[in-house]
């Protein structure tokens, strides 16, 4: 809802880059150059094995960093004066499944009592949904992200390392989990970003080494406002004061995107190409017609066939792309599985007092992105919809469950989702 007190959970300034030593990309890979994307959605040259890498922080800076196997973290270059020593590393997650390294920024020390552990229980979330063999790093800090102040507006934001890649590629990789691509609009000829931790995933490059990105949250100071730091790793919150917001739900937010849950639409300008994501190839204008803008849209992961939530029409009320609407109303996203009177983790706009929940729509599009479902997670996700729907939520015609026969587990298909 667009009011004073309304807040974007992570901000996005969409314009081209021209990073100071560009190097091209080789098409001739199935990933080319690594690159990093931050909160205003630019990226700069990453070189991995090759000479130089670059990160541009969320102020537009361009500067060159080394070491790009671990892409060292800004734990001792935040913009707040700690006064104590941070927490050691977190790592989340079964050895044998999706796992977290959460590295905590010397600015967390001055975060309030429960910001870590909501933050953990954010990641065990993730790591209890999905069966990918994967270590995602992150590093978190609070009140600054990366070493750099963050927007006055941000309850969040994030930056992600990743690598420029084709259609052809992010196509192939995905369609082992059943997905089709048969748009008509479809940017089979453009450039593609492909957040590292996404690559991992999508088996494109190895899965447990190197820092994926940046997580930082506000520390809320002169707002009158203040963090919820409540958590449980079931996805949904609760307990949020009138003059609170929900920690964990934006924790949820910001990590999601780590994983690759952003949007570029074309807008991203990369080495004088246009640029998109994964995401946007399930960003629908109507049936078998992507969107392609920055105008909003719907998800959908059967060609448009399907409404699964609308997008925030980034061009007329700012925020991300790839976040659901949401400056109007929390229902205006329109997701599925959401408990009457949540807003949706992913939303792109939130209020004081109101309780974050990841949503069944949530978790589908995290699977579209190859995320894969463990066989619990997919039971307990229908579970959660129909409890959702019985006190209000929106409602479910018919639910197919098909079988991931290459990685041996279950991937949730949806199909006439409203009433």
């Amino acid at each position: 809802m667009q009011t004073s007190n309304s807040y974007s959970v992570n901000w996005y300034k969409w314009h081209r880059l021209n990073p100071s030593s560009p190097a091209d990309s080789d098409d001739s890979s199935s990933l080319g150059q690594g690159y990093v994307m931050n909160g205003s959605a630019d990226a700069s040259p990453v070189l991995g094995a090759m000479p130089q890498e670059y990160l541009m922080n969320v102020s537009g800076e361009v500067s060159p960093v080394y070491g790009a196997t671990t892409h060292s973290s800004a734990a001792n270059s935040a913009t707040t004066v700690a006064t104590s020593a941070p927490p050691a590393p977190t790592l989340v997650g079964s050895s044998n499944g999706l796992r977290f390294d959460l590295i905590w920024d010397s600015s967390v020390a001055n975060a309030p009592r429960g910001f870590t552990q909501a933050v953990i229980d954010a990641a065990k979330y993730y790591a209890g949904l999905f069966s990918n063999k994967e270590v995602i790093a992150i590093d978190v800090g609070y009140g600054e992200i990366a070493g750099s102040r963050m927007a006055s507006n941000a309850l969040g934001e994030s930056e992600s390392y990743g690598y420029l890649t084709n259609y052809a590629t992010v196509t192939t990789a995905l369609s082992p989990d059943g997905f089709t691509f048969t748009a008509a609009n479809a940017p089979t000829a453009s450039q593609f970003f492909v957040t590292s931790a996404e690559a991992k995933a999508l088996g494109l490059v190895n899965p447990v080494s190197g820092l994926d990105g940046y997580v930082g949250f506000s520390n809320l100071s002169g707002t009158g406002f203040s963090w919820n730091t409540a958590a449980s790793a079931t996805g949904s919150n609760f307990g949020t004061g009138p003059n609170q917001f929900d920690l964990q739900a934006a924790a949820e937010h910001e990590i999601s995107e780590i994983m690759g849950r952003i949007g570029m639409e074309g807008y991203a300008v990369i080495n004088g190409q246009p640029t998109y994501t994964p995401l946007d190839l399930f960003n629908y204008q109507s049936a078998g017609v992507l969107e392609l803008s920055a105008n909003g849209g719907y998800f959908s992961v059967n060609n448009g066939s399907t409404n699964l939530g609308n997008y925030n029409n980034a061009a007329v009320n700012g925020g991300d792309i790839a976040d659901w609407a949401s400056s109007t109303s929390i229902a205006q996203s329109n997701t599925l599985g959401l408990t009457k009177g949540f807003y949706d983790a992913y939303d792109a706009f939130t209020s004081p007092g109101v309780n974050g929940q990841v949503s069944v729509s949530d978790v589908i599009e995290d699977a579209a992105l190859g995320y894969r479902l463990t066989p619990a997670a997919n039971v307990a996700l229908l579970a959660n919809y129909t409890a959702a729907s019985l006190v209000g939520g929106a409602s479910l015609h018919g639910a197919v469950v098909a079988q991931d026969a290459q990685a041996h587990n279950q991937q949730l298909l949806l199909s006439n989702p409203h009433a």
